[in-house]
């Protein structure tokens, strides 16, 4: 009886043993996977290269260029008929001509190169405010300066393929007065010279550099690689004392390679737009950028971030063997 009592205190043990440990694992995976979601989104969001790597391979200025193209001529028929609708032939041909010339004049102003070169500005504006200290706001100012003179060459360019009588009766003066004409035209547009892009995000959304740094802060702290190397030792110490050499390397080994295999299931599941889009209900192809364009960049995010549970697969593969072939090279 009493061999009987040991030996079914003994396998309680055991078994209290393996479920303390897979408690202590499913915190360790846990850990593990918001480590490297946290070390995924230093590498990605927080990178210049990132964005950089994303508006050039993904055409954005393009696609940007294109939104603009569609928007200026309603913009400027609301500005110059101030809402109104035109039943005048003659007028209304006199204004589409004019919505035609201004809309021109600004897309092409307004190219590619050009919104290439805002978006490289405003991105690495806002990485070195997010990964700067004493920064608590954007500083990214759109200078429009150069932009509006080009415009207003534009305008003077096509006014010139008017009549005197064709711009007397849209602008009430002749080819004479195309450089003042055009001037009024730039002016009424009410283009600002700069845009402090600080101030926009200000108005619309106040505080939110200092709560994602405050975010980003704690993300920091939390999940450090120095905490997370600590995290790792003492579990790899734990698995050694409670399963001994052998069995603590296969125990840790196994744990490390499910960290990453979650990590990788997970982004797999959230880099899908259609299953993001069944589970949000979200419509994707109503926005203005082409939903294959935002498969691409979450795509590309996620593999960005799955680099790291590579690593981790390395180490736990490599654990997991050493657990297997120490006990055959003792015997």
């Amino acid at each position: 009886m009493g061999t009987l009592y040991l030996k079914k205190k003994e396998e309680e043990v055991k078994a209290l043993k393996v479920i303390i440990f897979l408690i202590i694992s499913l915190c360790f995976i846990t850990y593990g996977m918001a480590f490297m979601l946290g070390q995924g989104i230093t590498g990605t969001f927080l990178d210049q290269g990132y964005y950089r790597t994303i508006v050039g391979d993904n055409d954005i200025p393009a696609i940007a260029h294109e939104q603009i193209a569609g928007m200026i001529p309603d913009i400027v028929t609301n500005g110059i008929t101030g809402g109104a609708t035109i039943t005048d032939p003659a007028m209304k041909a006199a204004v589409d001509a004019q919505v035609e010339l201004i809309s021109d004049s600004i897309v092409d102003a307004l190219d590619e190169s050009w919104i290439a070169d805002q978006a490289a500005l405003i991105t690495d504006d806002l990485v070195h405010s997010l990964t700067t200290p004493d920064v608590s706001k954007l500083s990214a100012a759109i200078d429009l300066t150069d932009r509006l003179d080009i415009i207003q060459k534009n305008i003077e360019k096509g006014l010139d393929k008017f009549s005197d009588a064709e711009l007397i009766t849209m602008f009430g003066a002749p080819k004479a007065y195309i450089p003042q004409i055009a001037e009024k035209i730039v002016a009424q547009l009410g283009l600002p010279e700069s845009v402090d892009v600080g101030e926009i995000v200000d108005s619309s959304a106040p505080g939110t550099i200092d709560m994602v740094k405050g975010y980003l802060g704690t993300m920091k702290t939390a999940l450090g690689p120095i905490l997370m190397i600590i995290v790792v030792v003492v579990f790899f110490i734990l698995c050694i004392l409670g399963f001994k050499l052998s069995g603590g390397l296969k125990w840790f080994g196994v744990t490390v390679i499910l960290s990453s295999l979650v990590f990788f299931l997970v982004t797999n599941l959230a880099s899908s737009l259609d299953r993001i889009g069944s589970i949000t209900g979200m419509d994707f192809g109503t926005l203005p950028v082409p939903s294959d364009a935002i498969q691409n960049i979450v795509s590309f995010t996620f593999g960005e971030m799955n680099v790291l549970p590579i690593i981790f697969i390395v180490v736990g593969a490599i654990s997991l063997i050493l657990g297997i072939f120490i006990p055959k090279k003792k015997a």
